[in-house]
């Protein structure tokens, strides 16, 4: 089966390494007992061919992100965060129901705009939310890489010679506004690259790209791109704590996804 994942803060984790709400980050399925009853699924970090992904949750007052990472029926390794914002009464059983749709949907390589709306159908119930969302889906067959960024922080990808490339989000959040077209991107796929997602949490609700170059800068991404993205889920739920400010107002969660595009690996397989 592809290596998938679903995430939670570390405070929650119970004694065999699941978090207690669900796991968000390190137990492939929802919460906690779903974690139980999938103990095959496989853990963070992810590898996939020449891929590394890795990702954390840090806990928040009321649960407002969820994420996952898979591989879809071509192979393509696809990597979705949503940051929720609605009255829901169960906000965790909302998210599931939303990645649940979302990630039938790119499962079958569906296209983006078709995930898009599948989503906004289910948040028309719910008067008053909204979503933000990110999806990767890279594909190393073509090296190529889709993004779409609806309403949260600038994606970023690294370059091997230390450069930052910032992907801000090209529309607001899904559900805000009525008909509001969510477009996305196609970028190639650079080896040696490291490709940087996160919530709003992790930059204390800021979309600015003077929020996301700071956070890079306190994680040194460009030069330890590939070390996080294969680093223990505790080694990364600390190194993402000690970068978030002192300071931070804790209003949701704070998730970042690492994803590296490992060139040395790709150079020890032979592919050029």
């Amino acid at each position: 089966m592809p290596g998938i994942r679903w995430h939670l803060p570390r405070s929650r984790r119970s004694k065999c390494g699941c978090r207690g709400l669900e796991r968000r980050s390190h137990c492939a399925t929802a919460r906690v007992a779903a974690a139980h009853k999938n103990p095959s699924l496989p853990k963070f970090p992810l590898l996939h061919g020449m891929l590394r992904a890795n990702g954390e949750t840090l806990e928040g007052p009321r649960p407002s992100d969820w994420f996952d990472v898979f591989v879809d029926e071509r192979g393509d390794l696809v990597i979705a965060l949503l940051d929720a914002h609605s009255s829901a009464e169960s906000p965790q059983s909302f998210l599931a129901g939303l990645m649940h749709k979302a990630k039938a949907e790119l499962q079958r390589r569906a296209p983006l705009h078709s995930v898009v709306s599948e989503l906004e159908m289910q948040l028309a119930i719910h008067p008053g939310a909204e979503l933000g969302l990110v999806i990767l889906r890279i594909s190393q067959q073509d090296a190529k890489v889709e993004l779409l960024n609806a309403g949260m922080p600038t994606v970023v990808n690294t370059s091997p010679g230390g450069r930052l490339d910032f992907y801000p989000a090209q529309s607001s959040a899904v559900g805000r506004r009525v008909g509001e077209v969510h477009p996305y991107e196609l970028i190639p796929l650079r080896w040696g690259g490291t490709w940087f997602v996160t919530s709003d949490g992790m930059v204390n609700g800021s979309l600015s790209d003077d929020g996301i170059a700071a956070l890079c800068g306190k994680l040194d991404l460009a030069n330890r791109g590939v070390q996080l993205a294969q680093a223990s889920s505790e080694d990364l739920y600390d190194a993402f704590q000690t970068a978030l400010s002192a300071a931070r107002f804790l209003r949701d969660d704070a998730t970042a996804i690492v994803v590296a595009a490992d060139a040395g690996a790709r150079f020890r397989s032979g592919i050029v």
